[in-house]
């Protein structure tokens, strides 16, 4: 299990803590609040930015701070 530290606030804990977010495999749009992919109707996603369409499974899932939202988290070092 990852360890994970969010760079803005300092929260600690594990991947499966966190709170996973779609990312356009195009150009990278997603993490902020007012650029998230789109839901569509028919179970898509788009992206508001470069009107990339695809499925969930197409996207790149990323984690955020459950904490914060912040994408920046750093892996802990695991003592021996």
């Amino acid at each position: 299990m990852r360890l994970l530290e969010c760079t803005a606030c300092g929260w600690k804990g594990g991947e499966g803590e966190t709170v996973k977010v779609y990312v356009c495999p195009d150009c990278g749009t997603g993490h902020l609040k007012l650029f998230r992919l789109l839901k569509r109707r028919d179970g898509r996603l788009q992206c508001p930015k470069c009107t990339w369409i695809g499925t969930p499974e197409e996207a790149v899932s990323e984690p955020e701070c459950p904490k914060c939202g912040n994408p920046y988290l750093r892996e802990e070092p695991v003592a021996p």
